[in-house]
């Protein structure tokens, strides 16, 4: 059985296949429906951004489920702007656009504007598209226990590559083309295809628990 994880990677997508939880590939696409016709035979797809938006002044539920789940590294999960904030031309004016510190948007989420409105219809079209947060994902793959290093330090990157060693998961030493894609990316996008198998075979669970796939964060 075939899935993939993939992650936002300087305005591109790294993602990872898995054939029976073990590694099988990966490429860098320029969009989600690029990354998506080399993805046909993929029966589940996780992807790291937002599937469905909330409305303006509100805060989703799934993130902030998320963000106690996780712990110390809560601040890797940045609460879901809203469609009027998305399409706003610039990070204040999109602030603008609330009274007050509910719902305002993340400088990191609002310079994800492009890929979070990019997969917003693809995902409606493509029941096969599930929302995965990587640090989510490698906490319950790390038997619910907190990851103690960021992903961006030397001590997180073999954390998180024990993780996926222990579900089996090796990425290679030499990746192709995909290979010049960040560490961190690459790690994200494994660890979320390793989520994407969870998903496929009935063992992926949701935030908020009994969720359906739009909304909701799966791990």
């Amino acid at each position: 059985m075939l899935v993939a994880g993939a992650d936002v990677w300087k305005g591109r997508w790294a993602v990872v296949l898995l054939a029976d939880r073990r590694f099988d590939g990966a490429f860098v696409a320029p969009t989600i429906e690029s990354a998506l016709t080399q993805l046909r035979e993929a029966v589940t797809i996780g992807v790291d951004i937002p599937i469905g938006l909330p409305v303006l002044g509100e805060r989703r539920q799934s993130d902030q489920l998320a963000r106690d789940y996780i712990g110390p590294r809560r601040s890797s999960v940045f609460m879901t702007p809203p469609m009027e904030m998305l399409r706003a031309r610039t990070h204040a004016e999109a602030n603008g656009l609330v009274a007050n510190a509910v719902g305002r948007i993340s400088v990191q989420a609002f310079g994800l504007r492009k890929a979070i409105l990019e997969v917003q219809a693809v995902a409606l079209e493509d029941g096969r598209l599930y929302e995965v947060h990587p640090e989510v994902s490698f906490v319950r793959a790390n038997g619910e226990a907190t990851l103690a290093w960021p992903k961006t330090s030397w001590n997180g990157v073999q954390e998180r590559q024990r993780i996926l060693a222990a579900q089996g998961i090796r990425l290679p030493e030499d990746l192709g083309p995909a290979g010049a894609a960040g560490v961190a990316d690459l790690l994200d996008a494994a660890i979320v295809a390793w989520s994407a198998h969870g998903i496929a075979t009935g063992q992926g669970q949701s935030l908020p628990s009994g969720s359906g796939r739009i909304g909701a964060i799966w791990r």
